[in-house]
């Protein structure tokens, strides 16, 4: 009887060894950041338009540290595995006020609300993001709601742009990359807009 109570011991302290190596053994997150270089020219002295840009809002299923692909048109993965470095709002917001920085040569990009008001704005941008995601070796998909005013607050555009890239690769930097690519078509839209109206 002793001899299966010591057996019986052994194997649970197996099976906790066991366990206790397989949690120690799981690899941790690989981190991603959306990104796109500011143009050395903006350094130095505060010039050009005067921008506000400000994101209301972003869909709920993306407001997560995990990032989000689609397996069909109705079922997406949350991947524990892959994550974004810095929340997905500022990220985006960062990134597309870069990219109006670049494309409108202005270092008088600002994220809203700000504390700093001394510098009247020329135009302000509000976004709402509905999709943001895509599918790992096809397509990033970027839904975006967005509003433009002008000096004195009063909406002059509004428009839904929806943008898709491919991802060129079956990994997630091949999906981020494009993810970036769809930010970049969207800020070329919204600054387009801008200086359409800016030479009115």
């Amino acid at each position: 009887m002793r001899t299966i109570h010591n057996k019986i011991c052994l194997l649970l302290t197996f099976f906790i060894i066991g366990a206790i190596a397989g949690c120690a053994a799981t690899p941790s997150p690989t981190y991603y950041q959306l990104e796109e270089p500011a143009g050395s020219q903006l350094g130095g002295v505060e010039r050009g338009l005067a921008i506000g840009l400000e994101l209301l809002n972003v869909a709920a299923y993306l407001d997560r540290p995990q990032i989000v692909t689609r397996i069909t048109d109705h079922k997406l993965k949350l991947s524990e595995a892959n994550m974004w470095a810095e929340p997905l709002k500022k990220s985006i917001v960062r990134v597309i006020g870069v990219n109006l920085s670049n494309m409108l040569e202005s270092n008088r990009v600002f994220r809203l609300p700000r504390r700093d008001k001394g510098i009247p704005l020329d135009f302000r941008v509000t976004l709402s993001i509905t999709r943001f995601d895509g599918t790992l070796g096809g397509a990033a998909r970027l839904t975006a709601r967005w509003t433009l005013y002008n000096q004195k607050n009063i909406p002059i555009l509004t428009k839904v742009s929806i943008i898709s890239k491919p991802a060129g690769g079956s990994g997630y930097d091949d999906l981020i990359a494009a993810q970036n690519l769809t930010l970049q078509d969207l800020s070329h839209e919204i600054g387009d807009a801008i200086g359409d109206f800016q030479a009115r």
